[in-house]
């Protein structure tokens, strides 16, 4: 018996939702825009190891100096330059004679982050220091800047509800149906169709590695690909009588 009261109970309510939603006309609106990115990101790690713990953080705060001593020396904003963190850690190696861990010395990190833009006078020169000054690999992304994500998505609300508007459109005069009010709008934050975003908007489309000791030409010669995003809003119309 309370299976009964509980399967009808169930049934009334789904009743009663169904009519609620023949009250409206709920649409997902859908765009895309493609822009390509203005911001530059090089990223290096200053990586040095040493048997004493002292002496290998020395050394690395001394490498640190030298290259913010060369960006200085060349013009380089010292605001675009900055310190992601500072790390020391103990390397470890296993040895296959005596089935261990053995202690090689420790390990000093500092990993460097320039943020510039496209038209950076001095992306060339940024360049030119980090292949001359890094041993180790480092890599150069690019990014939206804060200007573009803001465009990109006033453009990509603007066009997601110009593209609900035209479906309830069409489906009202397919329907033979008159569309009333808005009664709800419903939107989520943009999401990146090709690469990766954060919550910050940086959004990376492509790295290029590049060796410290090898040759490369200027960042002129650099075409990065467009970042194409996407959004979706709902947006509910009363049915008039």
């Amino acid at each position: 018996m309370k299976q009964l009261v509980l399967i009808i109970a169930l049934a009334l309510f789904a009743i009663t939702t169904f009519a609620q939603m023949c009250d409206q006309v709920v649409i997902e609106g859908k765009s895309s825009v493609k822009m390509a990115p203005e911001q530059y990101i090089f990223n290096v790690r200053i990586s040095v190891s040493d048997s004493n713990y002292t002496t290998c953080a020395n050394l690395a705060l001394k490498e640190a100096e030298k290259i913010a001593s060369e960006f200085k020396r060349n013009g380089i904003d010292k605001d675009l330059v900055k310190t992601q963190n500072y790390s020391i850690r103990e390397i470890r190696e296993h040895d296959y004679v005596t089935k261990k861990l053995e202690f090689k010395g420790y390990q000093a990190e500092i990993p460097i982050i320039i943020k510039t833009v496209a038209d950076y006078e001095k992306n060339d020169i940024i360049f030119e220091i980090i292949k001359n000054n890094f041993e180790a690999n480092f890599n150069l992304s690019f990014a939206l800047t804060p200007a573009q994500t803001d465009e990109v998505k006033a453009k990509l609300i603007s066009l997601a509800v110009e593209d609900a508007h035209q479906k309830a459109k069409i489906i009202a005069e397919s329907s033979e149906i008159k569309l009333g009010n808005i009664s709800k709008i419903q939107y989520g934050e943009p999401q990146l169709i090709r690469g990766f975003s954060n919550t910050s908007y940086e959004l990376q489309t492509e790295q290029i590695m590049i060796r410290g000791s090898g040759k490369i030409g200027g960042t002129n010669a650099l075409n990065p690909s467009e970042i194409e995003m996407s959004t979706s809003i709902i947006i509910a119309w009363q049915i008039e009588e």
